[in-house]
């Protein structure tokens, strides 16, 4: 599946879980909805992060996740939320790309003193 069409899959799933607990009235779902929104929330925010700043490598990374995480919710083989899954498996992605990224940085960073040296 494209990256277009599993984004819309996911926005599809939200859209599900905002029609789903929106009209509650109990304090429970209502609590419940808040996650599951606050869980998206930073499931978008990393993707979107990945989408704008992370190479080519890491996003296909985080769209293989998205994608194998929808198979596994249709085989019913989650034992947890969908949006709780991605959260995890993504956040993992895009916390190995920072720390890459920061070892780059701090690498040039070293080159940068090193060749500034006057000796």
């Amino acid at each position: 599946m494209d990256k277009k069409k599993l984004l819309l899959r996911l926005c599809k799933e939200l859209t599900s879980a905002v029609e789903y607990f929106y009209h509650e009235e109990d304090a429970g779902l209502k609590a419940h909805f808040g996650e599951v929104l606050g869980r998206y929330a930073s499931l978008l925010g990393n993707i979107g992060w990945v989408i704008t700043w992370a190479d080519e490598e890491v996003q296909d990374k985080v769209f293989k996740v998205i994608e194998e995480a929808f198979r596994k919710h249709e085989e019913h083989r989650l034992k947890c939320r969908l949006e709780e899954w991605l959260s995890w498996k993504i956040g993992e992605v895009v916390e190995s790309a920072l720390e890459d990224k920061e070892g780059e940085k701090e690498a040039q960073q070293t080159q940068t003193e090193m060749e500034e040296l006057p000796f």
